[in-house]
């Protein structure tokens, strides 16, 4: 399926995974896409310029992902993180294209201290998860040769807001820190989700849900540990000091244990060596 006449999509082109998988599909050529250029909400758009240009591969990677604005643009969150994803499924089902798209951690309730599995049932404790979740079952419901890639903690080039950039900016700033020590899960390299996307279709694994994070042992690790690390990578003096959630209130609920457990693939690198390459070290 990872051939040259290939024609790729790439929704979200100029959102952090969306550079990364045009990093990776970069031999393919193919057609960066962001939201000046398609209104994945608007279902006629999608339906008129997706039969012109005639795509054998969409990427859509295209998101409204502030968790905690979400719960005030509701309607917004539901057009593009669910709504659009239906627009998009029954487009591609026609053209007969595969259809990728990328889900989240936030889809289920954090009571599972071991993680979940593909196949776990959600139960979204958020705005955002429930917009994200809304995605999954259209996709389900109207498409028919699809991924479904669910990733957690993203982090990658062209991120300004991701976690570890927020939390090095400060660090840089301060001289001591306060990070949240009672949620865990899994960070995600983008440019590795990018490079394990461009391997299930070269190896044209079986449709369906996939879990692709970096490796953290059983059960995830904290937030903590992520900013702990990154500081140590970087070699700044700052102090850090694990604390509670509820020490900083948030409007959307988070789930606390959602560590997504992969099933199916060959385990992706580690999160400290992605880290690592990440920060330039």
């Amino acid at each position: 399926m990872d051939k040259i006449d290939q024609k790729v999509l790439i929704l979200g082109a100029k959102g952090m995974l969306g550079r990364a998988l045009a990093e990776a599909f970069s031999d393919l050529q193919p057609v960066l896409w962001d939201q000046f250029d398609l209104d994945i909400t608007d279902a006629e758009e999608v339906r008129e310029k997706l039969l012109a240009l005639k795509p054998t591969l969409i990427l859509n990677a295209a998101a409204y992902t502030d968790v905690d604005c979400s719960e005030k643009n509701i309607d917004l969150a539901m057009a593009v993180n669910g709504t659009a994803v239906g627009y998009l499924a029954k487009t591609a089902k026609n053209l007969g294209a595969i259809l990728v798209h990328y889900s989240t951690d936030y889809v289920f309730d954090g009571t599972k201290k071991e993680g979940y599995k593909e196949d776990d049932s959600p139960n979204p404790l958020s705005a955002y998860g429930n917009s994200k979740l809304l995605g999954e079952n259209l996709l389900k419901e109207k498409g028919e040769m699809y991924y479904l890639l669910r990733a957690s903690w993203l982090f990658g080039e062209g991120g300004a807001k991701n976690f570890v950039r927020r939390i090095l900016t400060k660090a840089e700033k301060e001289r001591k820190l306060k990070v949240v020590a009672d949620r865990f899960g899994k960070p995600t390299y983008a440019k590795d989700l990018a490079k394990r996307t461009r391997e299930i279709i070269k190896s044209q694994k079986p449709c369906g849900i996939y879990h692709l994070t970096n490796e953290t042992p059983a059960g995830g690790i904290t937030w903590f540990d992520l900013a702990k690390k990154a500081i140590e990578i970087k070699g700044l003096k700052t102090k850090i000091e694990p604390c509670a959630s509820a020490e900083f209130p948030q409007p959307a609920r988070r789930p606390q244990y959602a560590a997504l457990i992969n099933t199916k693939l060959e385990p992706m690198r580690s999160w400290e060596e992605a880290l690592a390459e990440y920060l330039g070290e």
